[in-house]
């Protein structure tokens, strides 16, 4: 039996969860796959699935690490990939605004949300994330490689915390713009005549995912904030309620409405060629393309 001084836990891990867990997510991210790469050949979502591919790594090495309680490596590995995960999830929400506003929208509203155009909030979201990836990953590496201890492991999980803060702050941010972009479509009805049919799913979809990925954000935020000898360290059963289970639906979402089988396997762009929003239409000819989502035309007299 391993020496306690020597457990790099800080409690005592339930085995049984991480399997369960590494299951669910393993069987989520075979099937998001399926549909990913080999049914609709969705390239521009290749993010989610490596995210999701990264968290059954994760979750495989925390099996390993709860029966190899003493040795480090698993411990900080499993910790670092299940905390970078979720950045990758992040992008593929990210990914599809932009082609949602200009599939949906018409080419009158010059593809704007909040005067910002849909290419630009797609870059800056992006690139948001990218950097929260890297700071979050300077974090965990520079904590983890003292073991999560000591003066040095707090400069690492200072910086960490900082990451995964920034990342709560461009996810509302995200959910302000994306709201704005749901009522002009649904509430205002300037959805363009021939929008791909079941964008509205891909709406729920972004919604949920975006959703219990801030959930989670908060959560680590307040997890590391408290330190090493906090409450949410020492108690499995919030990184199960706060970390794993939000995941778990954010990617999870994405297999029941995968976007390419709403939007197509090039999540829409073939639709906004066809339409000629790229080249820009006149605002007379996307005014006549114009139609409520809940009404009819009504026959003339």
């Amino acid at each position: 039996m391993a020496d306690e001084a020597d457990v790099v836990w800080m409690y005592t891990p339930s085995f049984a969860l991480a399997i369960f867990a590494s299951i669910l997510y393993g069987l989520i991210f075979l099937y998001t796959f399926y549909l990913t790469v080999i049914k609709y050949r969705a390239w521009f979502f290749l993010c989610v699935l490596v995210g999701a591919g990264v968290e059954v790594v994760g979750y495989a090495l925390r099996c390993y690490s709860i029966k190899a309680p003493t040795e480090v490596g698993p411990f900080a590995a499993t910790l670092s990939l299940v905390v970078l995960a979720p950045v990758l999830i992040a992008a593929g929400n990210y990914l599809l605004i932009g082609r949602l506003i200009r599939a949906v929208l018409p080419p009158s509203t010059g593809h704007r949300v909040f005067g910002v155009p849909a290419r630009l909030l797609t870059r800056v979201f992006v690139s948001s994330d990218v950097l929260t990836f890297f700071v979050q990953a300077a974090g965990s590496s520079v904590a983890s490689s003292v073991e999560w201890v000591g003066p040095t492991a707090n400069v690492g999980v200072k910086i960490l915390i900082g990451g995964l803060a920034l990342q709560a702050v461009m996810f509302l941010f995200f959910l302000a713009i994306f709201s704005r972009f749901v009522y002009l479509a649904k509430r205002k009805g300037l959805v363009v005549g021939d929008a791909p049919r079941g964008w509205e799913k891909v709406v729920v979809a972004v919604y949920v995912s975006s959703a219990m990925i801030l959930v989670r954000c908060i959560y680590r935020v307040g997890e590391f904030a408290e330190g090493i000898e906090g409450y949410a360290f020492r108690h499995e059963w919030m990184f199960w309620v706060f970390e794993s289970l939000p995941m778990l639906v954010a990617i999870g979402v994405f297999a029941v409405y995968h976007p390419s089988k709403y939007l197509g396997r090039d999540g829409g762009k073939s639709s906004i060629r066809a339409k000629g929003m790229e080249g820009g239409d006149s605002e007379e000819t996307a005014a006549a393309e114009l139609r409520p989502q809940h009404r009819r035309d009504r026959p003339s007299n």
